[in-house]
């Protein structure tokens, strides 16, 4: 390709593809891999993804499905009201001792993740993760500890961090600050002193990451319980206060967070059952405590528990208490209407953040797992013949578009518009795979009642045979004791007896007589049932099939 462009051309068409593209192109040659996978390009990359103008409608959500144990990314267009997903992706990764992973913060679209002493970093761009190194700070080591981490993104050096707060058990000991630098690929100990009296009031929640410094809610024991926020700088590792609003917050559970581009808090007052609610503030001029404002106060009275963010919309992204789950719902803080998007998940386990396409990570080695699973996806791979055509084809593609650049930028419109449809049929196909899935379940439950109904009936015939055995038995029984009687005629005693047992007999056959009629019906209800359940199942899937076939073939005239 140098043949034909000089490098500098090459690395500007390389900068303005997607990460999916880049991802192949590695495999054109030895030198594109190098090129793409170098920290200068991945940099280079990732500030021209955040100067786009269709990255910042774009939002990432995390949310945990139970049984299977599974995590779920999602990528979502929030350019308009609809909420469309683009893309679903699945952490390839399980955890060890817990059933999910603990989220410690995300920053442009890089995940930090732990579970106890492991910590890790996972790409959803480019569906990689890595195993940080054990920490300097460990329960072998200092014996037991607290840890409180937080994870961001220092923008002066390019690089991610992950610190840890140690608190040892014995309380005469300081507590230890730590940091891991993904540029070296270590841990070391910081000399930052964490100042004394200071507690955390937000242990299981992200602390936000904002311009190189991460910032936890705290209050200050030695005054009183006063609630402030403490800051930890990336690149100085120095610890800093920041005053809450000038109001009285000394009851709230506050929490901190990032609302477009401000640090801000989240407190939630649930003194009164009667009257609980979530106030949010934003420091419009970071570091000016007078610039503190009061954006909104959501209600919680009803089935919303946690706020997440806002939407570009001004709609506010909440987790709602449904009867048979949580749900990530969309509140109108003007209406007070609160819009289901259907993502259910695990309580307190949903985390939305801006999504930045990237390819951090993309220098560093697989771990196993991940190694495990490019082989069973996909990994680039030249064995076969075929596939050296393909790529000499998409070679030959890539010198015809930088030779006409305007015609691949209008393919790459076409494109983005095809998308647009296919989009619009998944949201037309999602309500008839729901239903088909609903009826589905209503003909398990279905054939669960038969498999009832077969064992209450195989327990029956059971006492039946039992009781025909017993009939028998009283049968051989009769015999005998007619050829007594017969031997002992004129004993008025015997034959009185004789005659009751006769008819207690002559009761127990009628009795079997209505239970095989009781048998009999059951078979036939059970046989009708299996014959109208199989006729309703057939009808529904030939509808939705049809359906869907139908608006397929619309859409397709439409393009």
């Amino acid at each position: 390709m140098s043949d034909y462009l000089p490098e500098e051309v090459v690395l500007e068409i390389l900068h303005r593809l997607p990460v999916k593209s880049l991802i192949r192109f590695r495999c054109v040659s030895k030198s594109w891999n190098s090129l793409i996978t170098t920290p200068a390009f991945i940099n280079s990359h990732l500030t021209r993804s955040h100067s786009l103008l269709s990255n910042s409608n774009k939002l990432i959500v995390r949310h945990c499905l139970d049984k299977p144990y599974v995590e779920h990314y999602k990528i979502i267009d929030d350019s308009n009201d609809s909420f469309d997903q683009i893309q679903n992706i699945e952490l390839p990764l399980t955890s060890r001792r817990i059933q999910h992973f603990r989220l410690i913060g995300s920053a442009n679209g890089l995940f930090s993740l732990f579970e106890q002493e492991r910590y890790i970093l996972w790409n959803p761009s480019i569906r990689k993760f890595i195993t940080l190194p054990k920490p300097c700070i460990t329960v072998k080591a200092h014996g037991r500890i607290t840890c409180r981490p937080a994870f961001g993104f220092d923008p002066r050096t390019n690089d991610y961090k992950v610190v840890r707060i140690a608190f040892p058990s014995e309380k005469a000991k300081p507590p230890l600050i730590e940091a891991y630098s993904l540029k070296e690929d270590s841990w070391k100990l910081t000399s930052a002193s964490f100042p004394p009296g200071i507690g955390f009031s937000d242990w299981c929640k992200p602390a936000a990451s904002l311009g190189g410094v991460v910032h936890f809610a705290v209050y200050d024991n030695d005054n009183g319980s006063r609630p402030l926020v403490l800051s930890f700088d990336l690149g100085d590792e120095v610890c800093h206060f920041i005053s809450l609003p000038n109001c009285a917050f000394s009851w709230s559970n506050v929490q901190t967070s990032v609302i477009g581009g401000s640090l801000s808090l989240l407190f939630y007052d649930d003194r009164f059952v009667a009257n609980k609610c979530c106030a949010i503030w934003v420091m419009k001029e970071y570091g000016v405590v007078d610039s503190w404002t009061k954006l909104y106060t959501v209600d919680l009275n009803k089935e919303i528990i946690r706020v997440l963010c806002l939407r570009k919309n001004g709609n506010i992204l909440v987790e709602v208490n449904l009867p048979s789950d949580w749900e990530l719902s969309s509140y109108d803080p003007k209406s007070q209407h609160i819009k289901s998007l259907g993502i259910c998940g695990r309580v307190h386990y949903f985390h939305v953040d801006n999504y930045v396409e990237n390819l951090v990570l993309l220098d560093k080695p697989n771990d196993a797992v991940s190694k495990r699973g490019a082989c069973r996806k996909r990994k680039c791979r030249l064995t076969s013949d075929k596939e050296i055509c393909q790529l000499q084809e998409a070679k030959h593609l890539l010198e015809e578009i930088l030779q006409h650049a305007s015609v691949y930028e209008l393919q790459l419109d076409i494109i983005h518009q095809q998308q647009t449809i296919i989009h619009q049929q998944e949201a037309i196909l999602l309500p008839l795979q729901e239903a088909i899935l609903h009826d589905g379940r209503a003909l398990q439950l279905q054939e669960a009642l038969l498999y009832e109904l077969e064992t209450i009936l195989q327990q029956q015939t059971e006492k039946i045979a039992s009781l025909i055995s017993q009939i028998e038995i009283m049968e051989t029984a009769e015999s005998k004791l007619v050829l007594l009687i017969q031997r002992l005629k004129g004993q008025a005693e015997v034959e009185t007896m004789l005659q009751q047992k006769t008819e207690k007999m002559t009761s127990l056959k009628s009795q079997l007589e209505k239970m095989d009629t009781i048998k009999s019906k059951l078979v036939s209800l059970i046989q009708q049932f299996r014959g109208q359940a199989g006729e309703m199942f057939s009808g529904v899937g030939d509808q939705s099939s049809a359906q869907a076939q139908q608006r397929s073939s619309s859409a397709g005239q439409e393009m």
